[in-house]
């Protein structure tokens, strides 16, 4: 065994990684929708001038009918019926509403890369004479494989840390974005929202025309009930004007019936 020397061995490590940070915001929006279809149809015109002046009489005294706009107008479910006193026409109007709703996801994203070099270096012993098998070449090795692993370690701890750095950065940079994109996503939203609201408007006016056909007699009913009315004073009126007292009516289960006797 001869005097130990020393060799030293400096090795080097690159790593190269990637990340990426994405911010994801969603926006709602909703819209209220309505279709409608609207019938016209002679009414006053079809009466004797003394019936239709009992019939408007007897709309302006029945308190469901409203005057508005030169008419009369009755809300009911579903739609709407209005006489027209200068024409004397009966407009029914069928009306559907519904609600659409829609959403918009937008993401934003950042990335970027991370690259990093280390260097280490590592001394390790040998004899000229090899003793204990410590010869040149096999200290080069093992100083070689010290160095390498912790330029190896360092890189990896480096690269973790310049990382977590830029994620955080990137963070808060999509961070001061945030209402840049619910403003985004809200916009987006109301377009769609919009968009679903004139398809289903075109749905519900072809509903609300079918309706309007299979319905009619329901939109009449209330027109029919004040024509009712209307016939019932006019003919207990002209039976008191001629003298009549004993008079009975009887408006039960839907039908009219009026009694009296009078002299010819």
């Amino acid at each position: 065994m001869c005097n130990p020397r020393r060799v030293r061995v400096r090795a080097s490590s690159r790593l190269t990684r990637m990340w990426q940070e994405e911010l994801r915001r969603t926006g709602r929006a909703s819209a209220e929708v309505a279709g409608e279809a609207t019938l016209r149809e002679e009414f006053g015109t079809l009466l004797g001038a003394p019936a239709r002046r009992a019939f408007e009489d007897a709309l302006g005294a029945d308190t469901r009918w409203t005057w508005q706009d030169g008419a009369y107008r009755l809300d009911m479910d579903g739609g709407t019926v209005v006489y027209h006193l200068d024409t004397g026409e009966i407009e029914m109007t069928a009306r559907l509403s519904d609600v659409v709703t829609a959403e918009a996801e937008v993401t934003r994203t950042l990335q970027g890369t991370v690259d990093v070099n280390t260097t280490a270096e590592h001394t390790a012993r040998y004899y000229d004479d090899s003793w204990a098998g410590l010869s040149k070449s096999v200290a080069e090795r093992t100083a070689r494989a010290q160095a390498q692993e912790r330029a190896d370690r360092d890189a990896a701890e480096q690269v973790a840390r310049e990382e977590e750095q830029e994620r955080l950065a990137g963070r808060r940079r999509l961070a001061g974005q945030r209402d840049e994109i619910d403003a985004e996503a809200r916009a987006e939203a109301e377009r769609r929202a919009a968009a679903e609201a004139e398809r289903r408007r075109e749905e519900l006016e072809r509903d609300a025309e079918a309706q309007l056909r299979d319905a009619r007699t329901g939109f009449l009913r209330p027109v029919h009930e004040v024509l009712a009315v209307a016939y019932r004073d006019a003919i207990v009126a002209y039976a008191r004007e001629h003298g009549v007292q004993d008079i009975q009516v009887d408006d039960t289960d839907g039908t009219l019936n009026i009694q009296f006797e009078m002299e010819a």
